[in-house]
């Protein structure tokens, strides 16, 4: 007899020596995946117990638990109020929530359809609860059990991956930029944490002290969240250079954005349902055009513009407009 539930960090040493195993199968499989020497497996299990969006389930006898299944779900874009004003972001296809499969073994002697379809069943469950429009997932050619359990739950063959594997010595890699160094550390998202990209390159943006550098949700004085008339939350428009269009930082490594308009209340001031965020300012330096300071050194942003009696002044078309000078 079993049962399925869901994992929690007690769970963390019974699931490594499993995880080892689907590890070491997949390896033998597919030449591509080698696995590092002496890496401690256990560390990254109770990562995988602890990262927001990461949904465990295991199956368990009345001795021990006789295997897992992970998943990870996570949106492909940026919440809409950001991807609708920032052309980085730009892409042809429609955004999917995605549900994928960081991993699934059962011990060998209790292996069976049944067992292997429940925990199945109970993580397309916690997707579906989630609202993912697609759930992926990677299958080793010759695993034609696991092809058609998934076929007889739904799933459909969507593509053929082909790998060529190259034995390189690690130590001769060229290096292709800045962001895939290994003296880089690369931080995972806590939620509501939006990795901040180069727009030419698409490689995360370090700040002047080489750390990873996020967008982060609007917050009000009180450290409320703000949100637009439609309930989503909001994140500030970075600060570019208008000559090398390159994200700006201040004098303390600070990642510099826009403040985002605000009325006499303390609410998002929208226009077509998009939050305005007030426009920074600039001066002429030669025959440059570069951004205005204040002595301090901190950069400047236009001010709205007032009626006579207090209320902001827009233009014809309903936006609200700003003093430049």
């Amino acid at each position: 007899m079993y049962y399925i539930r869901r994992t929690n960090l007690d769970d963390a040493q019974a699931i490594v020596p499993l995880w080892r195993s689907f590890l070491e199968a997949r390896s033998q499989a597919d030449p591509s995946m080698q696995l590092k020497a002496n890496f401690n497996l256990e560390k990254y299990v109770e990562k995988q117990l602890k990262t927001p969006n990461s949904y465990g389930f295991v199956a368990e006898n009345q001795q021990a638990i006789i295997g897992f299944l992970f998943t990870y779900i996570y949106d492909e874009t940026l919440p809409p109020e950001l991807s609708a004003t920032t052309e980085m972001w730009d892409t042809p296809l429609k955004p999917r929530r995605v549900g994928s499969v960081l991993g699934l073994y059962v011990l060998e002697e209790h292996r069976n359809p049944k067992l292997i379809k429940e925990l199945i069943d109970a993580a397309i469950a916690q997707a579906e609860a989630l609202k993912v429009s697609d759930i992926d997932v990677l299958i080793s050619m010759e695993q034609t059990g696991i092809h058609s359990l998934l076929e007889k739950a739904g799933f459909t063959k969507s593509a053929i991956q082909y790998t060529r594997h190259y034995n390189i010595n690690n130590d001769d890699l060229p290096p292709l930029n800045l962001a895939t160094s290994e003296s880089i550390k690369v931080q995972m998202p806590s939620p509501g944490m939006i990795p901040l990209r180069d727009p030419k390159t698409q490689q995360n943006v370090l700040n002047p002290q080489g750390e990873q550098v996020f967008l982060l949700p609007v917050k009000d004085q009180s450290g409320n969240l703000l949100k637009t008339s439609s309930g989503l939350p909001v994140y500030s428009t970075p600060l570019r250079d208008p000559e090398t269009q390159d994200w700006v930082f201040d004098e303390l490594g600070k990642l510099v954005v826009c403040p985002v308009l605000l009325d006499e209340a303390g609410n998002i001031i929208e226009y077509q349902g998009i939050p305005i965020f007030c426009p920074p300012l600039y001066q002429r330096s030669g025959d440059k055009l570069i951004l205005k300071q204040d002595s301090e050194g901190n950069y400047l942003f236009a001010e709205v513009e007032h009626n006579k009696d207090g209320t902001i002044k827009r233009s014809p078309d309903g936006k609200p407009m700003f003093k430049y000078d």
